[in-house]
């Protein structure tokens, strides 16, 4: 379970406006297993808090604990065990992957740094998670900028599951996909989170996204959570004005689409 208390990340320290803060003394839990959405607007601080969960980002103030153990940015470096629970999936796939390495290497790379596989196992390994993730075997020897916008986000969430973690955060991981690319990468998520049952942290700008992949919903605005609800299809469960606005954003998109 990752779990974090009072966390906070400033960036200014001329004033103690809490406007200084991307995250302002966040404090919330996520049970193993959990899909949870994040969501907000642009600025609102989620990708820095995503940051400071991976340890990509020293915290300000607070506390990440991890399994009831405390755990620091210095930590998460240092530590190839800490990297392999928690895994981030970047909005960008293309400039996520290395455009020199080969498909095959892009998801071997984690396998070589965090695990220790024979030839054998490894090759194993990384034509499994292709083919879980749709992604033919003749795709293997292809670079990024060979393969369609779909296909690097798939190789980027393969790279993330070959490393077995018990959390992946997607960042805005549906983001610059068309409708129909996004629809397919949204349903791929709800399979995977079903068929490794780790938990997942989903992170967007997209109330309608929030809604339709996670059964918890966080809402963050100006670097706090400012509503947290488990979310069963009822969204008279989310009462706060800023969800609400969020709520009738996706409204007002769908009424425009009729």
């Amino acid at each position: 379970m990752l779990e974090a208390r009072n966390l906070s990340k400033q960036y200014s320290k001329s004033t103690s406006s809490s406007q200084d803060y991307a995250v302002n003394n966040v404090s919330f839990s996520l049970p193993d297993g959990i899909f949870c959405s994040l969501v907000g607007e642009s600025g609102s601080g989620k990708s820095t808090l995503a940051q400071l969960l991976c340890g990509v980002l020293p915290a300000t103030g607070g506390t990440i604990l991890l399994d009831g153990e405390p755990v620091s940015c210095r930590q998460f470096r240092k530590n190839p065990r800490l990297r392999s629970k928690i895994q981030m999936v970047l909005q960008d796939g293309k400039s996520a992957l290395d455009p020199r390495y080969s498909v095959y290497r892009s998801i071997a790379e984690p396998l070589r740094n965090l695990k220790r596989l024979s030839r054998c196992q490894e090759q194993e390994r990384i034509f499994s998670l292709m083919e879980e993730l749709e992604l033919p075997s003749s795709l293997a020897k292809r670079k990024a900028y060979e393969l369609s916008g779909g296909q690097q986000k798939r190789v980027c969430i393969a790279r993330a599951l070959a490393a077995e973690p018990e959390l992946i955060i997607f960042d805005e991981a549906v983001s610059g996909l068309d409708v129909l690319l996004q629809k397919n990468v949204l349903d791929l998520l709800k399979r995977l989170h079903s068929r490794f049952h780790m938990s997942c942290l989903f992170i967007t700008h997209d109330m309608d996204a929030a809604l339709y992949l996670a059964d918890r919903v966080m809402v963050m605005q100006r670097g706090e959570i400012v509503e947290d609800r488990l979310f069963f299809g009822d969204t008279g469960c989310f009462t706060h004005e800023y969800s609400r606005l969020l709520l009738a954003s996706v409204l007002s998109e769908k009424s425009e689409q009729i």
